[in-house]
């Protein structure tokens, strides 16, 4: 019997690089040897389910959009007993979780690498009860992160351009939060912070690629105290760019698993999409979820 693909297309998301080769990656995947059903769709999860309650058996389910819409697959996926294999054709604004995993070039370019790669264990953050591929966020530098163009990341490198923005402090609007985990307390006023499993964040901040392995368990979290003059906040744009992370205006560790409880309901963001704050959140590594085929 043939193995059988799913592969789910968003056609709302970012540029669709894929239009112009869609054909083309379509008859890579049936070269293959694969049986394929495509689905081009902005219902990502709806697609998922419906597939699979037809009872068919995918071996491996692939979709092509951004961050977003790999966020929706896994979301689809993780409540399952039996979990298909995943692959990813990143074709959003950002792809952050696909620069992280080496998934770069033509959409043409890694459906082969997906046809002759082999699959890896995956860690997927749970969020209260909602779940994330790569990265849970929030404060000042959320929003710009997401919605400030890529040519202007690139002019201004990093985390440069929040200066141009941020010349009064009176814009910055910190959170009072107490973050637990492994026994240790933290409690500050901050500005940002990120859980993170990956080494791009928002297409604009880097984190060392030795730190971070997506299926050893753990997350790093990144968290940004609010800065009392412009020095400070100079401080913390060098401290990010260099990866020396400065313990007065920053705290970076690595957990398993945390929870946090701010002072006031923040919103955040789950692998760039909007999230409902809580008083209390959960965050917990769920180690090797799922395989990913890179």
């Amino acid at each position: 019997m043939k193995k059988r693909i799913l592969f789910i297309v968003n056609p709302s998301s970012g540029k669709v690089k894929i239009k112009d080769s869609l054909l083309e990656v379509c008859q890579i995947f049936c070269q293959a040897g694969y049986d394929l059903t495509l689905n081009v769709t902005q219902y990502i999860r709806d697609a998922i389910n419906e597939a699979l309650e037809d009872d068919i058996r995918y071996d491996l389910i692939i979709c092509c959009g951004g961050d977003g819409t790999f966020n929706s697959m896994i979301s689809a996926l993780l409540p399952l007993e039996v979990h298909p294999a995943i692959s990813y054709i990143p074709s959003g604004s950002t792809n952050d979780f696909a620069r992280s995993i080496g998934l770069n070039g033509t959409a043409v370019d890694i459906a082969r690498e997906i046809m002759v790669g082999s699959p890896r264990p995956l860690d997927i953050g749970s969020f209260n009860e909602l779940y994330f591929s790569y990265i849970a966020s929030f404060g000042a530098f959320t929003e710009t992160s997401y919605n400030t163009p890529q040519s202007l990341k690139n002019w201004l490198g990093h985390l440069a351009y929040i200066l141009e923005g941020m010349k009064d402090l009176s814009a910055i609007e910190p959170c009072h939060m107490k973050i637990v985990h492994d026994d240790v307390v933290l409690e500050d006023n901050y500005i940002w912070g990120a859980i993170c499993n990956s080494t791009s964040i928002g297409g604009m901040i880097r984190l060392n690629k030795d730190l971070v392995d997506y299926n050893d368990g753990l997350f790093e979290i990144l968290l940004v105290k609010a800065p009392k003059t412009l020095f400070d906040l100079t401080r913390i744009v060098v401290s990010i760019n260099t990866q020396d992370y400065d313990p007065e205006m920053i705290d970076f560790f690595q957990a398993s698993e945390l929870y946090v409880y701010p002072e006031t309901e923040v919103p955040w963001t789950l692998d760039g999409e909007y999230a409902p704050g809580n008083k209390e959140i959960h965050i917990k590594n769920i180690h090797n979820a799922l395989q990913i085929i890179v």
